[in-house]
């Protein structure tokens, strides 16, 4: 069991809180982010810290998910997010304009994926693009969204999957005797 959530979470002069009923908003130049505060949790801050408690022990998994998704909100405003994808498979490549990105990946017509709000993306070369966002929630659904288009095939590992995932290949059927 995690005990972090009895630990403080820091964050610098620059972000700004503000608790309202069941919300607590933070933000500074790079942007604003909103957490949900669940049942059963309240906040304190004082000093640049912020303190996550329950009320008894029944709202303990509330405590370590609030926990959990306000430090992610602080260190999405400090250092913000990226994640790199990559697309395997010959003659598939990608092109990022603005908030789009057009990816041949083996279909008849390329596909166009627009970005939302809060997404930014840089093309490394023409297999690779990273996303970067402040958002950790927003960017894992887009990365999740932009893999749906071409799925990894689990024999010759062609698609779009994230740097450093973990694939296992299948071995293909022999003849049988």
């Amino acid at each position: 069991m995690s005990r972090l959530a009895s630990k403080t979470i820091k964050f610098e002069s620059s972000i700004s809180t503000e608790i309202k009923d069941d919300l607590i908003t933070l933000k500074n130049s790079k942007g604003e982010l909103n957490v949900k505060i669940e049942k059963g949790v309240k906040l304190k801050i004082e000093s640049n810290e912020i303190f996550v408690e329950r009320e008894n022990d029944l709202f303990k998994a509330n405590q370590g998910l609030v926990w959990s998704l306000v430090n992610n909100a602080v260190i999405g405003l400090t250092k913000g997010y990226s994640r790199k994808i990559e697309i395997v498979g010959k003659g598939w490549r990608s092109e990022v304009k603005g908030d789009v990105v057009n990816l041949q990946v083996g279909y008849s017509h390329p596909v166009s994926f627009k970005f939302p709000k809060g997404i930014t993306a840089t093309q490394e070369n023409p297999g690779q693009f990273v996303l970067s966002s402040i958002d950790k929630q927003l960017l894992g659904q887009v990365c999740a969204n932009i893999q749906k288009i071409r799925p990894v095939e689990p024999y010759k590992l062609k698609g779009i999957r994230l740097e450093g995932q973990y694939l296992r290949k299948k071995v293909r059927k022999t003849a049988g005797v």
